[in-house]
């Protein structure tokens, strides 16, 4: 305690005080803000209450009761105004036409994209959504929900199910009819309370828990039990405009402003007023012709039109811009003067911005139904939209991504204007950029002089490898299994754009055939690759093992495992090139040249279909079920693609394998009924690092679909 020869200082003097007080700082000092009064009302009951409501909420009779708006008053504005109204449709139909997609959640941290992978329960969602109330499609279901959410943003949906729990449909309820039910702390309760009360013919009907109806205004306030619209926040300036809008229709019609007024000279009496005024009426009145003729009229007589003045307001320019600003709509169609390139730069601007909340608000309420409603926890809704950039814009992207050695001139030329890469010459000749490194490879296996010694000791007779062991036909059927499964799954898709792309481009055969066909999206055929390089990499692996015990030779532990890593390698390159992708940069991308995947002769397979279909005029229904019966989705050919697929990954195995072990050159074995292109080949031996047929896609074994040859060490 500081001290002043002996005695406490003021210092320390209020330092005492302060304790004496329980160290507060709002004593009774001085002019103080003295002490605040003791709460009078239970804290377990008003701790954390939302806002001061009105006592007795809950017994109101309708909603919005006690506001100065009520729901009819909204509904008549959004719907005698008619700018309001035409600004309301216009929002409405640039969010039904939006693209969407039902995919599984992307998991954070992990290497995988989940979102490629198929789910049934996506398949499921996608098409209960297409018919959500099973009255109404998707496009009007979203109309109805977003007229109430932009009118008077009480939005709602009700879960009808089946009596035996299941869900049967999601419908929309008259927003105006729910009145909202507080607890004690102003907020929704809980289930099992009733959480809203539906008003019909004035009276509470029904109630509803938090679990049974999804009330989802997009702007909710804390001080506020229901949502704050657009129209709501605009109802001053729409007032106005309405009163506009009667004085302008009266122009027309019984107004109290005259077409013409005349401004006569100063001294004519009041008399003389009167007489020339019912001369004039009388001489144009009823008769339109005589109004056409020429008039003469004493000097200082002067005519003035009150119409320019009547039907021609800024103010009504004003008006527009503000309802326009208030929904995210550029004014361009209602104003006068508006620089051509300001105007679009602004249109596509308010275009994104107010697409933008409306479109999550969108995808806000069907993560909650598809969560709350079907109980998908890892299942999203997505907006299948991608900003397409100008042909100027994507120019200049194009030229930086080649620049910075991140995209080939090749694949530029693939993307957008599909064409085939550019011949080296040429290429060179236009000082383009250099191609790019290939994607890291696995090391090379160099066999060691000792390998080669110990395998040139072991040379003897080779027998070929058995292609149909248990290995084979196990990853085999597995393979064939999940194909099938998918083609199942992926034929009604298919089935679905085709018919939406022949409706859309009309009958015209000659050129929509190539037109549906390239608009086909496989988005979802890249998710199988990795499950597709599971199953053959295991072969590929196994490929090595056989073949090397084949030519009796072994490799050091650390020759083996790169052996093995180059195994694994080729099959997940492989797998990503059936369905049309590659690998670049350790990401899965789209493929520029996908001449060798399913994908492409997917395509090339519903051709003669989709021709058919187009000459004989072949209704929807038809034409869906031949391509969902068709080869391109059917049993054989996924068996075709499993026994083609793993004959490739068990031969590269062995190839790996021969090259580890020393071997130099290799030998076509052709199968005895094969065909004459391979019967050709039979006993053929060439390096083992060259071609059995130049230009072919695979250097060695199997030449084609179903071909059961076979690739043999030299080893003598």
């Amino acid at each position: 305690m500081a001290r002043s020869n002996g005695k406490i200082t003021s210092l320390a003097a209020d330092v005492v005080q302060m304790f004496a007080h329980g160290v507060s700082n709002i004593g009774n000092a001085w002019f103080g803000p003295s002490q605040p009064l003791e709460p009078v009302a239970p804290k377990e009951q008003t701790s954390g209450r939302q806002f001061d409501y009105a006592t007795s909420f809950n017994v109101n009779s309708r909603p919005r009761q006690g506001e100065a708006l009520t729901y009819d008053h909204l509904r008549a504005f959004a719907d005698n105004y008619d700018l309001l109204r035409i600004i309301i449709e216009t929002r409405k139909d640039q969010m039904a036409k939006l693209p969407w997609v039902i995919r599984l959640k992307d998991k954070p941290n992990t290497d995988a994209d989940e979102a490629l992978v198929h789910d049934a329960r996506c398949e499921e969602l996608t098409n209960f959504f297409a018919f959500p109330d099973k009255e109404h499609s998707w496009d009007a279901w979203l109309r109805m929900l977003l007229e109430d959410l932009l009118v008077i943003d009480a939005p709602v949906v009700y879960t009808r199910r089946t009596r035996g729990g299941e869900v049967y449909a999601v419908e929309p309820i008259d927003g105006a009819t729910i009145k909202r039910v507080l607890d004690i702390y102003g907020r929704t309760p809980l289930p099992p309370e009733a959480a809203y009360q539906q008003i019909l013919k004035g009276l509470p009907a029904v109630n509803y828990t938090r679990d049974e109806l999804i009330y989802l205004p997009r702007n909710p306030r804390t001080h506020k039990v229901y949502g704050f619209s657009p129209v709501e926040q605009i109802v001053t300036t729409i007032n106005i405009a309405l009163r506009r809008q009667a004085h302008q229709l009266g122009f027309y019609t019984d107004g109290s402003t005259p077409d013409l007024i005349f401004q006569v000279p100063a001294e004519w009496t009041p008399e003389q007023i009167k007489r020339f005024e019912d001369y004039w009426n009388s001489l144009l009145s009823g008769n339109i012709h005589e109004r056409r003729k020429t008039r003469f009229v004493p000097q200082g007589v002067t005519p003035f039109d009150t119409k320019d003045k009547a039907m021609k307001d800024e103010y009504d320019e004003w008006i527009a811009r503000i309802v326009c600003f208030a929904f995210s709509i550029s004014p361009q169609a209602f104003v006068k003067e508006m620089n051509r390139a300001t105007a679009q730069t602004a249109q596509e601007a308010a275009l994104a911005e107010g697409l933008a909340p409306l479109m999550l608000w969108v995808k806000s309420l069907m993560d909650r139904i598809i969560q709350q409603v079907f109980g998908y926890l890892d299942v999203e809704f997505k907006w299948d939209t991608e900003e397409s950039a100008k042909p100027k814009e994507q120019a200049e992207i194009d030229k930086i991504y080649v620049d910075a050695k991140v995209l080939h001139p090749d694949e530029v030329r693939a993307e957008r204007f599909n064409m085939q890469p550019m011949d080296p010459a040429l290429r060179s000749s236009l000082n383009l950029a250099p191609l790019l490194p290939q994607p890291q490879q696995v090391d090379e296996i160099k066999p060691t002089d000792e390998a080669k010694e110990k395998f040139a000791k072991s040379k003897k007779y080779v027998a070929p490898i058995d292609r149909e062991r248990e290995k084979v036909e196990q990853v085999r059927e597995q393979l064939k299994q999940q194909i099938h499964q998918f083609f199942q799954e992926q034929a009604k898709d298919v089935a679905i754009q085709v018919v939406t792309a022949k409706d859309q481009l009309g009958k015209s055969i000659k050129d929509n055939v190539s037109n549906i066909l390239d608009g086909l999206s496989f988005g979802a055929w890249s998710g199988i690759a990795a499950w597709i390089s599971d199953l053959t990499s295991q072969l590929a692996v196994d490929g090595v093992e056989v073949a090397l015990t084949q030519i009796n030779a072994e490799l050091e532990k650390k020759a083996l495992n790169l052996a093995n890593e180059q195994a694994i390698k080729f099959a997940e390159d492989r797998a990503a090139e059936l369905v049309g992708m590659i690998w670049r940069n350790g990401v899965l991308v789209e493929n520029p040249s996908p001449l060798f995947s399913i994908t492409e002769s997917t395509r090339e397979m519903l051709r003669a279909t989709i021709t058919q279909a187009l000459e004989e005029g072949w209704s929807n229904d038809k034409l869906a079920d031949e391509i969902g019966n068709s080869h391109a989705f059917s049993e054989d050919r996924a068996e075709m693609i499993a026994r083609t697929e793993t004959a490739i990954a068990d031969v590269q195995g062995n190839m790996i394998a021969y090259k580890a072990a020393g071997v130099e050159s290799k030998e076509w074995m052709a199968a005895p009924d094969c065909c004459d292109a391979c019967q050709e080949l039979d006993g053929k031996i060439i390096p083992i690092n060259e071609s059995f047929v130049a230009g072919s896609y695979f250097k060695d074994a199997p030449l084609h679909p179903h071909c059961r040859c076979d690739t043999l060490p030299v080893v003598i």
